[in-house]
């Protein structure tokens, strides 16, 4: 049976593992396999590597070695910080951007369960969470505003910058301290990204999301803003996120991010070109909505150039998806944590996208190694497709 070759256009899901690092992990793997806890002369190799993993790492965010943990994920990373106000006694009022990812929003659904207020900041139609509408619902029992940085459904970047800013100005007025967290998962390695440079106290980060290896992650919590958190067991990262530590998978995510950071400003340039490309050949095709809307120009600062959601409307996305597997593309529909849940357009439908372009909603997003012949193919596609498609549905 003869299997056809697929163009991947799912990056923000998961990117392609990189061979290289995967050598390399396998090698220090069958190297470096001691416990770094261990007081042993093996041990306090693996302890010197870790920190020297945790620098190079620190070295590319602009933050302390102190102020790095290494985490399962993105996922992990997100539920700790919500979790860690589970501490808290008095001052439980969160606020978190309507368009989280669900590994932010789910938490903050559990913390609303146990008796916190938890508020929904919706985003306007473009997709931009507002800062000032950050400020109007900050109050003295806010404990914790979370905005991520670039959205995984629709690349819109937010301006996290001006939402510490306004954080930062309601804490001078009314003396309390809000934790502003930032899930940053596609936006580091692809575009500039320093926790120092937008304010934010802490940062959620993902190795699989840059070619690295999956089930590693970190998260950056500055100095003195978050004391503990819920775990709690060996002492490892801290004591912050206590367990052996995976060396290999760790050395993995730092060479990954290097590689993404080494190459950011040329792999960006050629993605911005291959998505205006993009944007242009489905110009041509009145079927298409774009989400949110806009052109090349609009979209050139304000969103990543390595996602774009578009929408066919009638045409159900999930029909879309599968049409598109039959030509060699594989696209999804939208995070693929919400693919399967029923709030699974709960991100365009606070955005104020009407029920039927959300549920037309594509996802196609690129990574360094996608070509613009690709997208011109995949565009093609659609030209193809869409109209016998379009035809059913009206016969």
């Amino acid at each position: 049976m003869k299997v056809m070759s697929s163009i991947y256009l799912d990056w923000a899901a998961t990117a392609p593992p990189d061979p290289e690092i995967q050598e390399q992990m396998q090698k220090i793997a069958r190297t470096i396999y001691a416990n770094p806890a261990a007081i042993h002369r093996l041990g306090r190799e693996g302890e010197k590597f870790l920190s020297h993993c945790r620098q190079r790492m620190a070295d590319l965010l602009g933050c302390g070695s102190e102020e790095l943990v290494f985490t399962s994920g993105a996922t992990e990373s997100n539920n700790m910080v919500l979790f860690s106000l589970l501490h808290k006694k008095r001052d439980r009022r969160v606020l978190i951007s309507g368009i989280e990812h669900s590994s932010v929003y789910q938490p903050a659904q559990t913390l609303k369960q146990l008796g916190f207020e938890v508020v929904l900041v919706p985003a306007d139609r473009s997709g931009r969470i507002d800062p000032n509408r950050i400020f109007s619902a900050l109050d003295e029992s806010t404990v914790l505003v979370a905005v991520m940085l670039v959205n995984n459904e629709t690349g819109r970047i937010q301006p996290v910058r001006e939402i510490s800013e306004a954080v930062q100005d309601f804490q001078k007025r009314s003396g309390k301290k809000v934790l502003l967290h930032t899930d940053a998962v596609q936006a580091f390695g692809k575009i500039p990204f320093q926790p120092s440079q937008l304010g934010v106290d802490s940062a959620a980060l993902s190795a699989h999301k840059l070619a690295g290896p999956r089930g590693v992650g970190a998260l950056f919590v500055r100095s003195g803003r978050i004391q503990r958190f819920l775990y709690s067991g060996g002492g490892q990262e801290f004591d912050l996120r206590p367990g052996t530590e995976n060396l290999p998978g760790i050395a993995g995510f730092v060479l990954a991010a290097e590689k993404a950071i080494g190459g950011l400003e040329e792999n960006h340039r050629r993605a911005v070109a291959a998505m205006s490309s993009l944007l242009e050949e489905l110009a041509g095709m009145p079927e298409v909505v774009l989400v949110p809307g806009g052109g090349a120009s609009d979209r050139a600062v304000d969103f990543s150039p390595y996602i774009l959601n578009l929408s066919i409307p009638p045409l159900p996305g999930e029909v879309l998806v599968r049409v598109l597997e039959e030509e060699g593309f594989i696209v999804s529909t939208g995070a693929a944590c919400s693919s399967k849940k029923k709030d699974r357009f709960r991100v365009l439908e606070n955005m104020g996208i009407p029920g039927q372009i959300a549920s037309s909603a594509l996802r196609v997003s690129t990574g360094p190694k996608v070509e613009p012949a690709e997208l011109e193919a995949f565009a093609a596609a659609l030209k193809r497709r869409v109209p016998e498609l379009m035809k059913n549905i009206t016969d």
